[in-house]
């Protein structure tokens, strides 16, 4: 493939160069002492702590105190900046915040050990649900909550909007005695060329108080810490995961078939209830009668927090409901949230057993009743065999860790894009079912089309977020879906513009140097036709939609 094709294609699809993190992240340099051995569960537990950020800080639970025992006795947030438990806390307290508040969407999440400890990397991008009414209503003349009956026909309506925050957060973490903590947490917010200006260092009262570090840190209230608890597995965590990130792939597409009905319904128990839909049979009507096609993306899950409960687990996640320039559309936030599940082990493995969304709302609200259950309580939860996978939870977790660095590698144009193509096999391709499709193969290949548009990559500048990892087992190695969804996040104080999105296919493949992309297949997301609906909602007990 020429130059010129490559430049072409990379302009089609991205618009903007790519990017990923090999080894080092931006501003923290590894050491060449011996690193940490971290084993699944502290890759679960830091996980799970990265995830339980966006919940302690969008609602201010706890008067704050639940976002600051995130951090370890003397830990640090840089900008603006705060040291110890108090300081810490202060930072989520606020009037917009309440339970129902989403705001930080949190993506692309790397670690690596370090001789101490770990240091990683996320995405962030922040929305705003408090808009308008009217504009809510997407100009149908309709209004919010009184749309059309077919659900295809409000695809692209708007009911949040990009806020004009985005950008990555770079991590460090410290194991203690009662689990991984923040060491030190600093938001870089994106910025696109290859010499950004550098961030102006944080503000530290000269006046700051001293922080005792002496007193024991105490368990967070109401959360047991993985790797403090016995009843779940790092790989039923890992299970548990990827039966929610697979709620959009079934939903939207029926993993790819179209006919999501029953795609749909097995996630659940066959007693489950959601939106007013119990039993197999009721949730594979609210399956179908929700909007989909063979190619489409919409429901983006994130922020997933799982607790081990008496008789399997409960867990929380943020949604983002995103149509990609639907119906002759532009792109737009359609519906957002959180959900809140109970999942049980069967001999099948494991399913949602109850879940409820709440829609996004700033401000305090009543909050939601707590589970009975306590931490006493959780340890020697029952548990149910199911089925065995060829692959084990160490290399899950590196294939994710894979998907989630060639986030970086696209959007940085890292070593001129080297960094990208080493993601790959030597012969590994990425093909694109665009308009114009095209396959490019190889590793110069791959590092020319992570080249792009110099103009909009560079070591602060992100743009491709990606969520709802699945990966199976195949012959050759691994198989592997994920969405994505391309957002430029405003810079300069502009208003950032969701490009577009949709989801890959990809397969991996196991070599001396760990797992890498052998194929990787862009698929844009594509509404399928109107009359494949039969959704007369009065007949169907107007559920309301997932």
């Amino acid at each position: 493939m020429s130059k010129p094709i490559v430049r072409a294609v990379r302009s089609a699809i991205l618009g903007v160069a790519l990017v990923t993190l090999v080894g080092v992240t931006s501003g923290q340099l590894k050491s060449t002492a011996k690193v940490m051995t971290l084993t699944p569960m502290d890759y679960v537990e830091i996980r799970q702590l990265v995830n339980r950020y966006a919940f302690a800080l969008d609602t201010g639970s706890s008067n704050g105190y639940d976002y600051a025992d995130l951090f370890a006795a003397d830990g640090e947030f840089m900008r603006p900046y705060a040291r110890g438990r108090e300081q810490l806390a202060a930072l989520a307290r606020g009037s917009r915040l309440g339970p129902d508040n989403t705001v930080h969407y949190i993506m692309n999440h790397v670690i690596e050990p370090t001789p101490d400890g770990a240091i990683g990397k996320a995405y962030l991008i922040e929305f705003n649900w408090d808009i308008a009414p009217a504009q809510a209503a997407g100009g149908t003349g309709r209004g919010a909550g009184a749309g059309p009956t077919n659900g295809w026909d409000i695809v692209g309506r708007k009911a949040g909007e990009l806020a004009r925050t985005g950008g990555h957060y770079e991590d460090v973490y410290i194991k203690t005695q009662v689990g991984w903590r923040f060491k030190k947490r600093d938001f870089i917010p994106s910025t696109s060329g290859a010499d950004p200006a550098p961030l102006a260092p944080p503000r530290i009262p000269a006046d700051a108080a001293p922080i005792d570090t002496s007193a024991p840190l105490v368990p967070p209230a109401n959360f047991v810490a993985p790797t403090q608890q016995s009843s779940l597995t790092a790989t039923d965590y890992l299970e548990i995961a990827q039966l929610v990130a697979s709620y959009g792939h079934a939903l939207d597409s029926g993993y790819g078939k179209g006919e999501n009905g029953e795609a749909y319904a097995g996630l659940y128990t066959a007693d489950a209830s959601f939106a007013g839909a119990t039993g197999h049979d009721q949730l594979v009507r609210l399956g179908q009668i929700q909007p989909r096609g063979p190619d489409f993306v919409r429901h983006y899950l994130t922020n997933h927090v799982i607790e081990p409960m008496p008789g399997g687990a409960k867990g929380k996640e943020y949604l983002a409901v995103v149509d990609n320039g639907e119906n002759g559309k532009a792109s737009a936030l359609f519906l957002g949230g959180h959900y809140e599940d109970t999942y049980v082990k069967m001999p099948e493995g494991w399913r949602i057993k109850t879940r409820r969304l709440f829609p996004p709302r700033s401000g305090p609200q009543a909050a939601a009743t707590p589970s009975a259950a306590s931490a006493a309580q959780v340890a020697g939860t029952a548990t149910v065999a199911s089925p065995s996978s060829s692959l084990s939870a160490g290399d899950t977790i590196e294939i994710q860790q894979l998907i989630a660095r060639s986030a970086y590698a696209l959007d940085t144009a890292a070593e001129r894009g080297a960094a990208y193509a080493q993601l790959f096999m030597t012969d590994g391709a990425l093909i694109t079912k665009t308009a114009g499709p095209a396959e490019i193969k190889g590793r110069t290949q791959l590092a020319a089309f992570a080249m792009g548009d110099l103009t909009h990559r560079g070591p602060e500048f992100v743009r491709e977020y990606l969520t709802n990892y699945i990966i199976q087992p195949s012959r050759g190695g691994a198989t592997g879906r994920v969405y994505v969804v391309w957002i430029e996040v405003g810079e300069n104080g502009n208003q950032g513009i969701i490009q577009g999105g949709g989801h890959y296919e990809d397969e991996y493949v196991k070599t001396r140097e760990g797992w890498r992309i052998g194929r990787r297949t862009f698929v844009p997301s594509r509404l399928g036709p109107r009359d494949i609906y039969d959704v007369d909602r009065a007949r169907a007990g107007r559920a309301p939609a997932p």
